[in-house]
């Protein structure tokens, strides 16, 4: 493999995990604003799996992020 070639997959790898890391911040802030919404209507179970889901991403990021 050349090395233009293999700037190039690198590169593309480098914009698939940005958009990976996008989906999972997305996820999170979505989670969160979930849980709001859950508040405001008594529902704390569901408040709870919210905020249980935006941990497991955020926490799955950091790892992801620490380990790159």
């Amino acid at each position: 493999m050349d090395s233009e070639a293999h700037k190039a997959e690198k590169q593309r790898g480098s914009a698939e995990a940005g958009l990976v890391y996008f989906g999972g911040v997305l996820t999170g802030f979505i989670g969160i604003i979930g849980s709001v919404m859950a508040f405001f209507n008594a529902e704390a179970v569901g408040g709870s799996l919210y905020l249980l889901a935006s941990a497991v991403v955020f926490g799955l990021l950091a790892n992801a992020m620490y380990r790159h």
